[in-house]
């Protein structure tokens, strides 16, 4: 039985494996972070992030070089914390493997909708990026 993969769009769970590093593939400032997200869910619309995912499938992999300082933008409301990259390096490469994409479950959309107005700039929910 062939199953065919699901391809990011609106509404559908997605896992990726983060990795960043100062060439492409290479992961000496971040290594193997997960991120889990339902596309399409942000208030200001698609993330960088979600435009550079989208129609992709399961097992693709997406290098985007970037600047330190564009990262909260490029994540937007999926946030990870910038300062979590071990170096202080202004341009580095992030690496992007999609390892899932499924469709959401009512509750997990419902839950990843109550999160995103959860936590702003001037943040004091403890993940300390705000």
């Amino acid at each position: 039985m062939n199953v065919e993969k699901q391809t990011i769009s609106p509404l559908k769970r997605v896992i990726v494996a983060m990795s960043a590093g100062n060439r492409p593939t290479s992961r000496e400032l971040l290594d193997d972070d997960g991120l889990e997200f339902i596309f399409g869910l942000g208030k200001e619309g698609l993330t960088p992030l979600e435009r550079s995912l989208a129609g992709k499938k399961a097992g693709d992999l997406v290098t985007i070089q970037m600047n330190r300082k564009e990262a909260a933008e490029f994540f937007g409301h999926l946030l990870i914390c910038p300062e979590s990259l071990k170096s202080r390096s202004n341009r580095f490469y992030m690496n992007l493997k999609i390892c899932g994409v499924e469709a959401a479950t009512p509750r997990e959309v419902v839950r990843a909708m109550a999160s995103t107005t959860s936590c702003g700039t001037n943040c004091a929910c403890g993940c300390q990026c705000g």
